[in-house]
């Protein structure tokens, strides 16, 4: 995954008042991202 588009991933995360942290496992990373879609 680009460096740009993480970026982007983790200020959504942010907007949507989860507190996203780059140093949490894949898995739960993913989880949460589908969890926003």
């Amino acid at each position: 995954m680009a460096k740009k588009q993480l970026t982007e991933l983790v200020n959504k995360l942010k907007k949507a008042g989860i507190k996203a942290s780059l140093t949490k496992p894949k898995s739960t990373y993913l989880l949460t991202l589908q969890q926003i879609k």
